[in-house]
């Protein structure tokens, strides 16, 4: 496939404006092109394509460069040069919000990119998380899709952009300048150190309603540049500092100067590249009746409040989750007689388990595509230490051998990046923990690591640095792949595998507490300093983190269960599950991203 002189290698995604492309250039070089949507008519071709000249003028340090624009078979492209990284969306989304120095790169590389993108004349207009490309010589503003001159007449009416990261005047009839830019960087900040944008990420009008009348919640940001970002969340766009002077403060410059309207600048034709949304009027009424933009998780913070009921009848149980909620029920087993032991699997995007086989503990991988399985009791089954896995697109199944007897599989767990699976290996006479096992799911290679000292040992599960992890008499001990005891933390205990669990971003351990032991403990995972004990009431155990802020509690005493969302202090927030049973049940459950 060719777009004008450019070969496509692959796709790399694709939005409201269009489809993106990895392609080639005659001279080898890679390049990122964006094919439009297709147009109304020729003279929105002509417009675009005379539009589209200011593009180059944007300073290329701090912004994927625009190349060229033209036209294929009648629809709009523009090339640019192709940067390499995750998005902010994404590495907030994958390892939890950013913090200290490097969230102040941050800060300052995005405002330095709308000071270049303002100085040549033009407004993004979709500034957001997903548009700022984190690359290995700094932050890329990029997806210049929607953006226009400032004070030139309008290729396209009405309000473009995404819903959390407008400014007020954004949905009136106001023509956008840049401070409504300086709007959505003050959010994209609340979002990059929270992990959820300043005025929500669920229902559209109730994030319109909050960003037209409501105060921003700014999470964590502290300082400077707390301030900063207070003063770019203004109603008033004509208050709100500009992308220089905020450069300038974040630099410890004294130089920065109250705001003060745009200044006006020589007319110049509008960039709004976006053409597909040439026949969108200027109504809020039109936006809200477009389909909603996926709900961005809330990886810190407080949870949403508004949730709906998921009756789950297999289980006889109900969880109470809502769509920014960053983990939700993915798979359980149930017991239903002593030989029927069913495996059950959410569909994606939907609030319903299918039925699979017995005896399976399944779990889905971080990106959700792929599920690994083992036998829940391998050593009933002939060749049962096999590691299943199952590809959710295509349905298609492989097995991976692990161990022969008599040592036996047990709880499955995939590494952050979704490219191993770690397994437990017990006795299959005495359920006595003997080592673990590594499988490479793409190699299908497996790498068994058995240990001397197991007494007591408990199951294994992953650290953030790809070390493994097991509670022992005196502590939890670290150990590297070979088996080697890297460290053990002595003020930490757990009773079982969902006792202890690492946060999102892997910068904090919460455990059972050895001292005193009804009591858990948050610690810095890197130095195993005490960030927080709270203590446990009766009958409850915690059973991983909901997010970065929050731990999933659940108390046995009552009946039915209950699973409730607390915070660091034990405090609890929201109710996550109501689970009925008797003594003839028992459930294994597992959270995942992707319900």
């Amino acid at each position: 496939m060719r777009i004008g002189s450019y070969t496509v290698i692959r796709r790399l995604g694709a939005g409201g404006q269009g489809v993106v492309y990895l392609a080639e250039s005659e001279s080898g070089r890679q390049v990122a092109v964006k094919v439009l949507h297709a147009v109304a008519d020729e003279g929105s071709v002509t417009r675009f394509l005379r539009e589209a000249e200011v593009l180059p003028d944007v300073a290329s340090f701090c912004t994927a460069q625009v190349l060229e624009s033209g036209t294929a078979d009648g629809v709009p492209y523009i090339v640019s040069e192709y940067v390499a990284g995750p998005t902010l969306l994404e590495a907030v989304r994958e390892r939890g919000p950013l913090r200290g120095a490097e969230l102040r790169r941050l800060a300052a590389g995005t405002v330095t990119a709308l000071a270049a993108i303002h100085q040549a004349g033009v407004v993004h207009r979709d500034f957001k998380p997903a548009n700022v490309l984190l690359s290995r010589d700094g932050p890329r503003v990029i997806d210049f899709g929607i953006a226009r001159v400032v004070n030139a007449e309008a290729t396209s009416e009405g309000p473009l952009g995404t819903p959390a990261y407008m400014a007020p005047e954004q949905l009136r009839e106001t023509p956008p300048g840049p401070a409504a830019d300086m709007f959505a960087w003050g959010s994209t900040m609340v979002f990059a150190a929270s992990g959820y944008p300043a005025f929500g990420a669920d229902a559209v009008p109730a994030v319109l309603n909050r960003i037209l009348r409501g105060e921003p919640d700014l999470g964590d940001l502290d300082g400077d540049l707390r301030e900063l970002v207070a003063a770019c969340l203004n109603k008033d766009p004509a208050a709100r500092p500009r992308a220089g002077d905020v450069l300038l403060r974040l630099l410890g410059s004294e130089a920065a100067q109250p705001a003060e309207p745009p200044r006006r600048r020589r007319r110049r034709a509008a960039v709004a590249v976006a053409l597909g949304a040439v026949a969108i009027t200027a109504t809020t009424v039109v936006l809200l009746t477009r389909p909603p933009p996926p709900v961005e998780l809330r990886l810190s913070g407080p949870p949403a409040q508004d949730t709906r009921a998921v009756e789950v009848p297999a289980l006889r149980a109900v969880f109470h989750e809502h769509a920014s909620d960053p983990v939700k029920l993915t798979t359980f087993l149930v017991r239903e007689t002593q030989l029927r032991v069913p495996t059950y699997i959410r569909v994606p995007g939907t609030d319903t388990f299918e039925r699979q086989a017995d005896f399976r503990d399944p779990v889905v991988s971080p990106d959700g595509t792929t599920i690994a399985a083992v036998y829940r009791n391998p050593g009933s089954v002939g060749d049962g230490n096999v590691l299943q896995i199952t590809d959710r697109a295509s349905g298609a199944k492989h097995t991976i051998p692990t161990v022969d007897l008599p040592l036996l599989v047990r709880t499955p767990a995939w590494s952050r990046d979704g490219e191993r699976v770690l397994l437990t290996l017990y006795e299959s006479e005495n359920n006595q923990v003997r080592g673990f096992a590594v499988v490479e799911v793409d190699t299908r290679a497996t790498t068994v690591t058995t240990l001397d000292d197991t007494k007591d040992l408990g199951d294994f599960q992953w650290t953030p640095d790809g070390s493994v992890l097991s509670a022992a008499p005196d502590g939890l001990r670290v150990y590297a792949p070979d088996g080697t005891v890297r460290r053990t933390l002595t003020d930490l205990r757990h009773a079982d595998a969902s006792d202890v669990d690492f946060s999102p971003s892997g910068r904090l351990l919460a455990a059972l507490c050895a001292r005193p032991a009804t009591s858990v403990c948050v610690v810095d995972a890197a130095t195993g300093a005490t960030r927080a004990t709270f203590p446990l009431p009766t009958g409850a155990h915690t059973w991983g983190w909901f997010n970065e802020d929050h731990l999933l509690v659940y108390n046995t005493t009552p009946q039915p269960w209950t699973v409730t969302i607390v915070d660091l202090r034990g405090r609890s927030v929201r109710p996550f599950a109501e689970i009925s049973g008797d003594k003839d049940t028992w459930w294994l459950l597992h959270w995942g991203r992707h319900g």
